[in-house]
């Protein structure tokens, strides 16, 4: 718990960065949820209600993909839809620089706002390891991709798909086990290399306090999920301007957490590569 309270006074001095991070996830929200108003909602509306016998099932399924394959309209929202997770690939590292751009003691900085001056100072090697990191997540679906297509069968067919569910809820979570070392490995290694103390000494210290960073991670992921949870009750039973309110501040939110766990994680790395 100390790092998290230390990690909360490098949070306060980066406020700019929590408020930016929190429009840019609140407009990345909005966006989708257009999407998926327009494009998917409107396609699960034609499923077959009564619920369905194995015929308008399999006709249902024939629809969809002449859909995918003729309908124009189908393909503009793919495109969309392409073009706004290749935008989000373009800015995610651009954010992360300005965040950890922050981290820099304040006579270390150069002049302009922190969070701009990270973007332009820092882009290159986050990018880099940015791209490096959706290698490493890439690589498991080579391996788990099949076992989940394998599922997807009987997950329709069965009417009590249970063992499907199952199945595919523990690959899914051994990837984000998996997605979580390796983001957390190289957190570190880009601490150690962005404030210049070593890559391989970065490296030493994630897995020899790798319990003390998952703890963080609990800490903040808890306190983040608990607050959904209230929100969430709380729109769903006082609906109206009360609920929009909450909606409207969750990604403000989460925003503050992901900037807090990153801040954290620095304060045990900082702290660590001191003593070391």
């Amino acid at each position: 718990m100390t790092y998290v309270k230390q990690g909360w006074g490098l949070v306060r001095s980066q406020f700019p960065s929590v408020i930016i991070l929190f429009l840019y996830q609140l407009l990345w929200g909005f966006f989708l949820y257009r999407i998926v108003n327009m494009a998917v909602i409107a396609v699960l509306s034609r499923y077959p209600d009564p619920p369905p016998t194995e015929i308008s099932r399999l006709l249902y399924g024939f629809e969809a993909q002449l859909e995918l394959q003729h309908n124009a309209a189908v393909h503009q929202y793919l495109w969309i839809l392409l073009g706004m997770i290749a935008l989000r690939l373009l800015l995610s590292p651009l954010l992360e620089s300005g965040i950890l751009y922050g981290l820099l003691p304040q006579d270390s900085r150069k002049s302009g706002l922190p969070f701009f001056r990270g973007m332009k100072e820092f882009w290159k090697p986050v990018a880099l390891f940015y791209i490096l990191e959706l290698a490493f997540l890439s690589l498991p679906f080579f391996w788990i991709g099949p076992r989940l297509l394998e599922q997807l069968p009987p997950l329709i067919r069965e009417s009590n798909p249970l063992s499907s569910l199952l199945v595919i809820s523990g690959y899914l979570l051994i990837y984000l086990v998996y997605g979580w070392l390796i983001h957390q490995v190289l957190l570190f290694i880009k601490f150690g290399y962005l404030f210049k103390a070593g890559l391989w000494t970065s490296l030493v210290i994630c897995f020899r306090h790798m319990l003390q960073g998952i703890l963080i991670a609990f800490v903040l992921g808890s306190f983040t999920l608990g607050i959904f949870l209230i929100f969430g009750v709380f729109s769903w039973i006082f609906t109206g301007i009360l609920a929009l309110v909450l909606q409207q501040t969750y990604p403000f939110i989460r925003s503050l957490f992901q900037v807090w766990n990153v801040t954290s994680q620095y304060r045990l790395w900082h702290t660590r590569s001191q003593k070391g």
